[in-house]
């Protein structure tokens, strides 16, 4: 993932990005995912998106799992979508849609048994790049 940032934005500080992850500041592996561990990580990663991560197909599918895996399986109870975690997904996408946020609405919508009212109103609404998610 280290040389997508740099790709990316070769003037950005690649380091505070890797520090906020995991605590490296070499570059990460892009072929595999980092767990995120807070909200404050995944907003990050959506900043990221946001400046123009999700016009490259290997960010997306990284961005996508990143967020899959913390939304979906990182917290209690796994494998469902917590209300407070659909509250904060809609506060993401009221500052305006991220490139990379339709293929992740959709991967939700796919990876969940259950898929909320509110999520699937989410994913329908905002349906553009979906194949993205299909990684």
């Amino acid at each position: 993932m280290g040389a997508i940032i740099r790709t990316l934005h070769p003037q950005a500080d690649t380091a505070v990005f890797h520090d906020l992850l995991g605590g490296k500041t070499q570059p990460v592996d892009a072929r595999a995912f980092q767990v995120l561990a807070s909200h404050e990580q995944a907003h990050a990663m959506i900043d990221q998106d946001y400046l123009g991560g999700g016009n490259d197909p290997e960010w997306t599918a990284f961005f996508v799992e990143c967020m899959v895996e913390f939304l979906v399986w990182s917290n209690a109870p796994a494998g469902k979508l917590t209300t407070a975690d659909i509250d904060w997904l809609e506060a993401q996408i009221g500052r305006g849609i991220s490139p990379s946020m339709p293929a992740l609405l959709f991967a939700l919508v796919r990876e969940l048994n259950e898929v909320p009212e509110r999520l699937t109103a989410l994913a329908l609404k905002h349906s553009g790049n979906r194949r993205a998610a299909l990684h």
